[in-house]
């Protein structure tokens, strides 16, 4: 999968999305999945230590149009699944992943 790109190349984007802005802390490589009617669709990669902003289409968002992402540990079965959310017009989720999943934490912010 690509490597996420850093929230310096994607913030000249408009056009209708959600932005989640992905703060690895962790010492894996995270995938990243978004979550559409049950089925799992790979977004990309956030290197260990390294964050990263995935622009999500609205064919990525549940039919209700909340988000729902899946960070995986590269190359392991252990996962964090993000609870479903609606993201207010105009914000962002942030999404912030610690070695420990039970500690991450994710909430939105304005843009």
């Amino acid at each position: 999968p690509a490597t996420i790109p850093a929230a310096s190349l994607t913030a000249t984007l408009t056009a209708p999305r959600q932005i989640v802005r992905i703060y690895n802390h962790s010492w894996d490589n995270l995938e990243i999945s978004a979550i559409r009617n049950g089925s799992r669709r790979i977004l990309g990669v956030v290197s260990a230590a390294q964050e990263g902003t995935i622009v999500l289409s609205d064919d990525m968002l549940d039919v209700d149009g909340r988000v729902q992402l899946v960070a995986r540990i590269e190359g392991k079965q252990r996962e964090l699944l993000m609870q479903p959310m609606r993201v207010p017009t105009g914000n962002y989720i942030s999404w912030s992943l610690e070695h420990d999943f039970s500690t991450s934490s994710v909430a939105t912010y304005p843009l």
